[in-house]
C-alpha cells in the first residue's frame, strides 16, 4: 500500500517588534483551583447501532460534558467545552474583567501538529508552512511538534478542511482557564518548566502532549507555553470594554489579529492565560500556531482503513523499542555531463515495499524497477530528489485498533466493521462509501491519508505501518536523503567535476547537528540554525 510522507525568531516579548501587547498589571486576585476530571485518551460513544443489517440511525454523538473526549478525523482529539459563563479578563488595559457566556463548542485538545497540518497540504487544501520558520516539518521526530511558519488564511484554511474554524478570543479563554477564571491553565500556582515549555526551560519546541500536568479544567492541553495560537478575531484594545457578554466574535475589522498562548521563549509574566497579544494577519513565526473549534464531532465518517497503534504517548516514558532502517541513498554522475545528470537511488533492502522515491517525475528512467534497487534516472532540469522509507521497531506490546476497527492481520491494517453510524462526509482525496459506511481512498487523486492519533507517529514493524508512541519515534524513525539536481549548462573538461552540488539533506543535518535550515545548493553549503 502507498503511503506519502509529510511535506516539508524572535518570541512575542514586549520589546519584540512584530506582536505588541498591552501592560498588564500585577494580578490582584487568586481564583480557586477547580477540581481536575480524571484524564481520558479516547472516550466510548454513549450509543450505538445495530451491527447486524448496518441500517442507518441517528448517533447521539459524545455528551457534551466537562471531561468528554472525542477521536477526530485528523488524528486529534476534541475536548468538550459545556455552555456557560465564566470569568474573562484580569484588569488590564485591554483585557477588563468581566463575565462572558458562551455556546457549547469543542475544541482541539491541543494544537495542530506537522503531521495533521500535513494532511491538508498532501491534499492540496493548504499551503506549506514557512520551510525558515518550520524546519522540522517533514521530520518524522517531530510529527507531533505544533505546526508553525503559518499566517491567518494558513490557520483558517487549515480548520476549514477539518469542518472547524479558528476559535474565538472568548473560546479560547474560556478553554484555557475554565468556568472560573483560573489565572492559568492548572489554576493558580505559578508556572514551573513541569507545567509548560516556556522561559527557555528547553530552548525549542516540543511535543503538544508533553506536558499532561498543565492541561486545563477541560483538559486542553499546550494552551500555555510552546507556541502561541491564532484566534479568530480581529484584535481592539478597547473592545472588551463595550463587547456583548453573549458569544463575543469580536471587532468587524481591524488591522491586526488577536493571538493568545505564549512560547517557549515566554517570561513568566507573560503565560497569564488572560494575556492578549496581536500581529498583522499575513505574519508568519516560528512560534506561532493554532487550535481549531469544531461545532459537529460527529461531521465526518470513519475512514475505511486506518494505522493500527502500538500503545499511547501522554505522559509515558520514554520507550525503548528497538530500530532497524534500512540504508538510502542518492548518488549522482561522477563526471560532468552538459545538461544531464545521472541519479543512482539505493536502499539496501531490496525489494522495500516502504520505499518512496519522489523528484524524478521529470527524468527518463533508465533502469527502474518499482520497490527494487538500485533505481538510475537520467535528470536534465532541477529538481530534488528524495527517498524515504520506514524503519522497523520490535515492540513487546502488541498492535491494536480503536473501538469498531478490525485488525487485518495480513496488511497490519485497522478496518471499519460499520457497526456504528456517523456522519458522511469525507476529507479531500476520499470518497463515502455507503455499503461500508466509511470513507475510502479516491483512486483519482492519488491521494491517502496515513493518520496517527495525538501523542503517535508512523512507524513500522515486520514490514507493516503501525503508529508509535511519539517518544519511542526517536533518532531514526525513517530512512531518508535528498538530494538537489542542477543539471549544468558548461562543462570544464575534468574528468573529476561532477558538476552539481552533492550536499545532501542528511549530511547537513550531521553536519548542524540536527539543526539544519536548509541545504544552499547554490552555494554548496548547508545553514545551520541556532539551537
Amino acid at each position: 500500500m502507498k503511503r506519502p510522507y509529510w511535506l516539508v525568531a524572535c518570541a512575542f516579548l514586549a520589546a519584540c517588534s512584530f506582536l505588541t501587547v498591552a501592560t498588564q498589571p500585577a494580578p490582584t486576585q487568586v481564583p480557586p483551583v477547580p477540581v481536575q476530571p480524571t484524564y481520558t485518551l479516547v472516550p466510548v460513544p454513549t450509543e450505538q447501532a445495530p451491527t447486524a443489517t448496518l441500517e442507518p440511525v441517528a448517533l447521539a454523538g459524545p455528551p457534551m460534558e466537562v471531561g468528554s473526549m472525542w477521536p477526530y478525523v485528523d488524528g486529534s482529539i476534541l475536548v468538550a467545552v459545556p455552555a456557560g459563563p465564566f470569568t474573562m479578563g484580569h484588569g488590564g488595559s485591554d483585557n477588563p474583567e468581566h463575565e462572558v457566556t458562551l455556546s457549547d463548542f469543542w475544541i482541539y485538545q491541543a494544537k495542530v501538529t506537522n503531521q495533521q497540518y500535513a494532511l491538508c497540504a498532501n491534499a492540496g487544501q493548504c499551503k506549506a508552512p514557512d520551510p525558515v520558520d518550520d524546519f522540522t516539518f517533514s521530520d518524522l521526530t517531530h510529527a507531533n511538534d505544533p505546526v508553525v511558519g503559518v499566517n491567518y488564511a494558513q490557520a483558517t484554511d487549515y480548520c476549514t478542511f477539518v469542518h472547524g474554524r479558528l476559535p474565538t478570543e472568548a473560546e479560547w479563554e474560556k478553554t484555557a482557564r475554565g468556568p472560573d477564571g483560573n489565572l492559568y491553565p492548572w489554576g493558580s500556582n505559578a508556572p514551573v518548566c513541569d507545567f509548560l515549555n516556556f522561559n527557555n526551560c528547553i530552548g525549542k519546541l516540543s511535543s503538544v502532549t508533553d506536558y499532561p500536568k498543565g492541561q486545563s479544567y477541560y483538559h486542553a492541553l499546550d494552551t500555555e507555553g510552546n507556541v502561541f495560537e491564532w484566534v479568530a478575531d480581529w484584535y481592539d484594545a478597547l473592545y472588551y470594554k463595550s463587547s456583548t457578554s453573549q458569544d463575543p466574535l469580536g471587532p468587524d475589522k481591524g488591522q491586526y489579529r488577536s493571538v493568545r498562548s505564549s512560547s517557549y521563549k515566554s517570561k513568566a509574566e507573560q503565560v497569564a492565560a488572560s494575556t492578549r497579544f496581536f500581529t498583522g494577519p499575513k505574519d508568519h513565526r516560528r512560534d506561532l500556531g493554532f487550535r481549531c473549534v469544531v461545532e459537529d464531532p460527529s461531521w465526518f465518517a470513519p475512514m475505511c482503513q486506518t494505522i493500527s497503534q502500538v500503545g499511547t504517548d501522554l505522559g509515558s516514558p520514554n520507550g525503548t523499542a528497538k530500530v532497524d532502517c534500512p540504508k538510502v541513498g542518492i548518488g549522482l554522475s561522477p563526471v560532468c555531463q552538459k545538461g544531464k545528470v545521472t541519479v543512482v537511488v539505493v536502499d539496501s533492502l531490496s525489494p522495500d515495499a516502504n520505499a518512496q522515491v519522489s523528484g524524478v517525475g521529470s527524468c527518463a528512467a533508465i533502469s527502474v524497477t518499482p520497490n527494487q534497487f538500485p533505481q538510475i534516472y537520467d535528470c536534465t532540469s532541477d529538481t530534488t530528489v528524495k527517498i524515504s522509507t520506514l524503519c522497523n521497531y520490535n515492540v513487546s506490546t502488541a498492535a491494536t485498533c480503536a473501538e469498531h476497527f478490525n485488525l487485518n492481520e495480513s496488511t497490519g491494517m485497522c478496518e471499519w466493521d460499520g457497526s456504528l453510524t456517523t456522519g458522511q462526509a469525507c476529507l479531500p482525496g476520499t470518497v463515502y462509501n455507503p455499503l461500508q459506511q466509511c470513507c475510502s481512498t479516491d483512486a483519482s487523486t492519488g491521494t491517502e491519508y496515513p493518520v496517527c492519533g495525538l501523542g503517535s507517529a508512523l512507524g513500522s514493524i515486520n514490514g507493516k505501518p503501525v503508529c508509535l508512541p511519539n517518544k519511542q519515534i526517536v533518532n531514526n524513525p525513517s530512512a531518508t536523503e535528498y538530494v538537489h539536481i542542477q543539471p549544468p549548462s558548461t562543462c570544464t573538461g575534468k574528468p573529476d567535476q561532477p558538476g552539481v552540488c552533492a550536499l545532501t539533506y542528511d549530511s547537513c543535518q550531521r553536519q548542524c547537528k540536527g539543526n539544519l535550515l536548509f541545504v544552499d545548493t547554490k552555494n554548496c553549503a548547508c545553514v545551520c540554525s541556532t539551537p
